[in-house]
Parts: structure tokens; C-alpha cells; sequence
């Protein structure tokens, strides 16, 4: 679903909440200027977190892209910065 821009804070909530469910781990519990994989997240997990990041927020984010942003906060800036690029209308045709 494409969305219109959002801050990174927004992007970074939403972030928070999906990874607890990919870890395991109550939202509370996660820190999210820390590496992913200090939290158990594993290169399966990183695979999937990048669907559901696709299938909310209308987006790619490669695997270099999680290796080069390998915490919540940074992946957080990439992802409203990639969203707010995206021509409207680019994921359902009508642009």
C-alpha cells in the first residue's frame, strides 16, 4: 500500500511493532538504536521483515539496504525517505 510522507517516527512505531512479532519479543522490549541482531533477528527474519516492510508501506528494501541500516532508527529514516520519493499512483498504475 503506497502512503503519502510520513516522518520517520511514524515509519519507526510501525517498524517497532512488526519486528516484536518477528523476534518474539513484546514492543516494550525493543530497542531500536540497537542492532537487529542483538535482539535475535536472523537472516530468515530480516528476509521476511522486508516483505511485510514491501507489502505496508509500498517499498524495497534490499538486503544491503537492511545490512547498511542494521537498526530500527536507521532503517526507519531509509524507509520514509524511499516512501516519500514514490510517485503517486507508482504501485497501482494510474501514474
Amino acid at each position: 500500500m503506497a502512503h503519502a510522507q510520513h516522518p520517520p517516527e511514524t515509519v519507526r512505531t510501525w517498524l517497532i511493532t512488526c519486528f516484536a512479532g518477528h523476534v518474539l519479543l513484546p514492543a516494550g522490549e525493543i530497542d531500536p538504536a540497537r542492532p537487529f541482531s542483538d535482539h535475535g533477528l536472523n537472516s530468515v527474519g530480516s528476509v521476511s521483515l522486508a516483505a511485510d516492510i514491501e507489502d505496508h508501506w509500498g517499498v524495497v528494501v534490499t538486503a544491503e539496504e537492511m545490512w547498511e541500516h542494521p537498526t530500527l532508527d536507521a532503517l526507519g529514516i531509509l524507509i520514509a525517505r524511499k516512501v516519500a520519493d514514490e510517485p503517486a499512483g507508482a504501485l497501482d498504475g494510474t501514474n
